[in-house]
């Protein structure tokens, strides 16, 4: 007897700048046990620069082939690919994977068990299948998504269950809810805007699942590895804010906003291993000066980064502050030369002046940019909390960790569970039943 019928899938990668990746991930799609009658491999290239679509044309004809004129982000290219796609399921894979020969079998599969599925999430291993990469993932309050056990051997909760999200580096998604939802929100550009498409979808009522049936392997950060990460940092936290902004109800979101707003900043000033000392009256006198200040501050982080990590990591990351002062130093003498600071001035300057890495600098930019968004965003919450299906205490579980704290630095998860505390999240966010 025949087996059951076969589903039309589009599997999209998306590509920038990915050549060196392309030839084990589109050649295992080719590969693929399934009816080339029912599969259409589409590569969407995001204006690479490095001839990736004259290798694909050259190498893999039998690839449908979209060329995009500039890199519209993960978000906007994906979006751009999937509206030229033919199956009743997408699927959305990263350019730097490979699949096994049964992978889109065993992926469509799932849904004979759980046919009210509207999103699949594949299990992702590391390249050689050592360890696990995403095998379901959560997100804390703050809009922070996490993965689960990433990095492990094994794990317990390796098992077939409904999850919030599913990773958009390996996910299966009925075209039709795609979009009818808005796809993935463009202006997130990269990073959460899976979160956020999984929220959406369980606040609106459909079940994402996530089975470990179906297994690919990821070279993991392979283009995005390239990129400064200050500027991955400003997507990180502005798409963060975005996303719980549209999807908590209005007594959350009036608790967790500003909550999350000044965890934001006690994140920045914590990188910045910023003196409060330097910026209260009463103090002033313990310290002759902001530079004594931050050498002493300086002083006290070497030491405890030698104790706790070891000579290597000392050095490390002594090289990499060297390299910021000397960019802070060539500052101030370009503004001398330029004729806008005078020489004699210069010392003053450093007294009046904060000098802080990009990467603290990266958070004020998030939250600049989340306000210069809000019109936009009161448009698309106003469209999802019209139409949702379900509260936010019945998503609670699906969270996984709600407290999950995504900066490891001792002061700030002592001032993360105060204020966790201090605005009454346990209440809203307790995986406890009412």
């Amino acid at each position: 007897m025949p087996g059951p019928r076969l589903p039309s899938v589009s599997l999209v990668v998306l590509n920038w700048n990915g050549k060196a990746h392309l030839e084990p991930c589109l050649q295992s799609l080719l590969d693929l046990d399934y009816d080339p009658r029912r599969l259409e491999v589409i590569l969407c290239d995001n204006g690479s620069s490095d001839r990736s679509a004259d290798y694909v044309r050259t190498r893999f004809p039998q690839v449908k082939l979209i060329t995009l004129d500039h890199n519209h982000g993960f978000a906007e290219g994906n979006d751009l690919a999937a509206a030229q796609a033919s199956g009743e399921w997408i699927g959305f894979l990263n350019n730097d994977m490979w699949v096994e020969r049964e992978w889109l079998k065993n992926l469509v599969a799932a849904l004979d068990d759980h046919p009210r599925a509207t999103c699949l999430a594949s299990r992702i291993k590391n390249w050689d299948g050592s360890s696990l990469d995403f095998i379901g993932g959560g997100v804390n309050y703050q809009g922070h998504g996490f993965q689960v056990d990433h990095g492990e051997g094994s794990s317990r909760r390796d098992i077939e269950r409904r999850v919030l999200f599913a990773c958009g580096g390996a996910m299966l998604i009925r075209r039709a809810v795609f979009a009818e939802v808005g796809g993935f929100d463009p202006d997130y550009f990269a990073y959460f805007e899976d979160v956020d498409l999984g929220w959406r979808l369980n606040l609106l009522g459909r079940e994402v699942w996530y089975t470990p049936r179906a297994t690919v392997f990821h070279r993991h950060h392979g283009t995005a590895g390239s990129l400064a990460a200050h500027k991955l940092r400003v997507l990180y936290e502005r798409n963060a804010l975005y996303t719980i902004y549209k999807c908590f109800d209005d007594r959350n979101l009036a608790r967790v906003l500003p909550t999350a707003l000044l965890l934001l900043n006690e994140r920045a000033l914590r990188l910045a291993q910023h003196n409060p000392g330097e910026f209260r009256i009463q103090t002033a006198a313990l310290a002759d000066s902001p530079v004594h200040g931050m050498r002493q501050t300086l002083l006290r982080r070497a030491g405890r980064v030698f104790r706790d990590e070891g000579p290597g990591a000392a050095l490390i990351k002594a090289v990499k502050f060297a390299r910021w002062s000397a960019k802070s130093a060539i500052a101030i003498a370009s503004l001398t030369i330029a004729g806008r600071l005078r020489p004699d001035l210069a010392p003053q300057f450093l007294d009046d002046h904060v000098l802080w890495p990009n990467i603290t600098a990266s958070h004020f930019e998030a939250v600049s940019e989340f306000a210069h968004a809000l019109d936009q965003l009161n448009t698309k919450r106003g469209w999802l909390q019209q139409r949702r299906q379900v509260t936010d205490r019945d998503l609670v579980p699906l969270f996984e960790d709600p407290f999950f704290a995504n900066y490891a630095d001792e002061r700030y998860l002592g001032f993360y569970q105060w204020i966790t505390r201090v605005q009454d999240l346990h209440d809203a966010f307790s995986l406890r039943s009412d």
